[in-house]
């Protein structure tokens, strides 16, 4: 075995990593993914997470968050910096409502004209915490798997690389010596042969694995999106309730 890896000649080097760096990627995701909690299991970690946000505020939520792991306490913590960032920014633009306000007021609309200014701030707020419900958990779920992909692409490319260098290795052999002696190729004959079908064993379980792998991402995006869009209207009515209070 070492001596056809030896052969290969110096691109073995990226072929023997770009195959354990896929190895130990796809192992990674793949416990990853038999790891993602079940519903039963995530309704607990919902309601654990919707219980210290009612009880302790946005600081109880973020400890919950902080000790768990897993994607749905990712996303969740994802959530929480997502929302604190549109309070935020709605209190940066809390006077342009006002005079909204007043411009609907002042055309007959009364309160209906700020129930409608209200509306639309809560609808721009979940419309961004939808948008990053499915960013965080595309990114969590997602995780490496470009990299798979990468592998799977240029994987063959090097293989073919190394057919192209054997074969000026070959070619120059015979410049110099003639191509009476067949050994005098061997050696660059060998070494395209064994980089182009490196490259080939590399690639082709590289792409299935990110097939099969991106595939059990997709089929889980949708059930932590629930969970996702569950806790950001909870997120939303805290808000709602907070302000009612003060």
């Amino acid at each position: 075995m070492w001596e056809i890896i030896q052969s290969g000649g110096p691109l073995m080097v990226p072929l023997i990593f770009c195959a354990l760096l896929s190895l130990g990627l796809s192992i990674e995701r793949f416990l990853i993914y038999n790891s993602l909690p079940g519903p039963d299991q995530s309704e607990d970690e919902l309601e654990q997470v919707e219980a210290a946000l009612r009880s302790q505020g946005q600081s109880g939520a973020v400890d919950i968050c902080e000790s768990g792991k897993g994607v749905l306490n990712y996303v969740f913590a994802s959530l929480l910096k997502r929302y604190n960032t549109l309070v935020i920014e709605q209190e940066e633009f809390k006077d342009t409502n006002e005079e909204i306000v007043k411009l609907a007021e002042g055309g007959g609309g009364g309160e209906m004209g700020r129930f409608l200014v209200m509306q639309k701030e809560l609808a721009d707020m979940k419309d961004e915490l939808v948008m990053e419900t499915e960013d965080s958990a595309r990114t969590y779920l997602g995780k490496h798997l470009s990299v798979l992909n990468t592998i799977g692409n240029i994987a063959p490319l090097i293989g073919l690389l190394g057919t192209i260098t054997g074969m000026i290795v070959a070619f120059e052999s015979i410049a110099a010596s003639g191509a009476g002696d067949p050994k005098v190729v061997a050696g660059g004959i060998s070494q395209a042969l064994v980089t182009t079908a490196t490259g080939l064993i590399v690639a082709i379980p590289t792409i299935v694995f990110y097939r099969y792998l991106a595939r059990k991402a997709d089929q889980s995006l949708e059930r932590v999106e629930m969970y996702g869009h569950a806790f950001a209207n909870a997120l939303i009515m805290s808000g709602r309730v907070r302000e009612n209070n003060t």
